[in-house]
């Protein structure tokens, strides 16, 4: 075959690819999410691997489905747990009067009002009282909700899908790498061998400390808000942990959230007196929250288990929230960690990647 053709035929099948890629993208997304519940329970297969009866290793259909209970159990108690939580949380939100409140809160809503014109930060011809019946309107809200039950409508197909699929990832343990494989010249085995190799190392790690961080962070917000006797200290907590898996931005955004959780579920306090300090009470503890995970969890899950520096971590985040937001600064570390290895096996003649994956 001559090289003209070869490389006509490449280029046609990658563009049937990214076409296939775009009309099937909730299959891939399926796959992706089945890679990731993989590589978290690598580990527990891993040790069930240990286990040996009559000095015979357990099957591996059997190592797969003890994992798969073992996480499905895991996930199942969080969404046990918090679930009634959040549902009594919007049911609190969806009956507020928000008339009601725009008069209680008409008052402080002036005086910031008037402050913030004072000093420009805000325009003469804008009102906060507006802005916050935009954002809090009752059919919103209605809304928001539909759409969560639409969603969870469809999640029992997705559902089905993920587990089949991480079943037959975790009890083939070579399914997708000899896929990857048999697409691969024979010259360059060797490397995409070391690729995977790396890459379930590093994700692996990266993904059960996201785990771990998400645990450490609701434990840490729930105790300090139950502490000062916080209202749904623990959704506050389950809230925060979440969405701080989104870097840098995410403790702000759990700090609004758990403001605007703990004001909605008393709206009866006195303004200045009483829901001002309440407020300054969950800023402490998100404020304490956010040390720990910077000096602390961030270093451990971040830095050490993708081998890569704190700033260079930073401006990679940063750079994929400027060109694809908040999605781009939640997927930003695994696929930067997927490219230093790929870097580390294909480019490796250059200083700049030699110097970036040395520690790979």
């Amino acid at each position: 075959m001559n090289r003209t053709l070869k490389n006509s035929i490449i280029l046609i099948a990658s563009i049937i690819g990214i076409v296939l890629v775009f009309y099937l993208k909730t299959i891939v997304v399926y796959l992706i999410v089945s890679v990731v519940l993989a590589l978290i329970g690598r580990p527990i297969m891993k040790l069930l691997s240990k286990i040996q009866i009559k000095k015979r290793n357990l099957p591996n259909a059997i190592k797969s489905v003890i994992t798969l209970v073992v996480l499905l159990t895991f996930f199942s108690g969080f969404f046990a747990l918090f679930t009634p939580l959040v549902m009594e949380e919007a049911r609190i939100i969806s009956n507020i009067n928000f008339d009601a409140v725009s008069l209680e809160l008409e008052e402080p809503i002036n005086d910031l009002e008037g402050w913030l014109k004072d000093k420009h930060l805000l325009d003469e011809k804008s009102s906060i009282d507006n802005e916050i019946g935009q954002l809090f309107s009752l059919t919103d809200v209605k809304s928001i909700f539909n759409s969560a039950i639409g969603i969870l409508g469809n999640s029992i197909i997705a559902l089905f899908s993920i587990i089949f699929i991480t079943f037959f990832f975790l009890k083939e343990k070579k399914l997708y790498s000899d896929f990857l494989l048999a697409l691969t010249p024979e010259s360059k085995t060797n490397q995409i061998l070391n690729v995977l190799k790396n890459t379930k190392r590093l994700l692996s790690r990266y993904f059960i400390g996201i785990i771990l961080q998400i645990s450490i962070i609701t434990i840490i917000v729930s105790t300090g808000l139950s502490i000062l006797e916080i209202k749904n200290a623990i959704l506050i907590g389950f809230l925060a942990g979440i969405i701080n898996v989104i870097p840098y931005i995410g403790p702000m955004i759990g700090a609004l959230i758990g403001v605007i959780i703990g004001i909605s579920t008393n709206l009866d306090l006195d303004f200045y007196t009483q829901v001002i300090p309440l407020s300054l009470k969950i800023c402490v503890v998100f404020a304490i929250m956010q040390l720990i995970d910077n000096f602390v969890l961030q270093p451990l899950i971040f830095s050490n288990s993708i081998k890569a520096h704190p700033l260079e971590i930073f401006i990679i985040v940063i750079s994929a929230g400027t060109l694809w937001g908040v999605l781009g600064m939640i997927i930003a570390i695994p696929f930067y960690t997927l490219f230093r290895v790929i870097a580390k096996e294909f480019l490796s003649e250059f200083k700049i990647v030699q110097e970036l994956t040395k520690n790979i």
